[in-house]
């Protein structure tokens, strides 16, 4: 069996200087993002249903934060949205759960996978359209 070698390099790309491009020197010189363990993604902090949906790295969590005033409950709409998202269609349980943490407060969380990322979107354009229906709702009545 004959043995390969490699090819010997040529002259033209054996002496001739890497090109500078510069890259290099432009990602050391921009500042680099701040890591945050703790990143909101949507929040709608008007009309009648007020939240914030967050991720915690930390706690590998998605978090839904109802901003509520002293006094004040969540509307019972928002709330039917997420108890009926606690189980999927099988009746399984989906990880959405109630739970009031030092860090955040009293939060509705679902673990920080694919599962919990999709349900967290359904949860999210579901609390709008409640939203929306509770704006046109209080609109039409004087």
């Amino acid at each position: 069996m004959p043995s390969r070698k490699a090819p010997a390099p040529s002259e033209e790309t054996a002496t001739a200087p890497a090109p500078e491009s510069g890259a290099g020197q432009d990602a050391a010189e921009q500042p680099q993002r701040k890591y945050e363990p703790v990143r909101g993604w949507t929040q709608q902090l008007t009309g009648p249903v007020k939240y914030r949906k967050l991720t915690d790295d930390t706690m590998r969590i998605i978090a839904f934060k109802f901003d509520v005033a002293a006094g004040e409950k969540v509307p019972e709409e928002a709330l039917a949205v997420m108890r009926e998202h606690k189980q999927d269609a099988g009746g399984a349980p989906t990880g959405l759960k109630f739970q009031d943490t030092r860090k955040h407060g009293k939060i509705w969380s679902i673990p920080n996978d694919m599962e919990g990322r999709t349900l967290a979107d359904r949860i999210d354009f579901k609390l709008r359209e409640v939203a929306q229906k509770m704006d046109e709702a209080a609109g039409k009545t004087p």
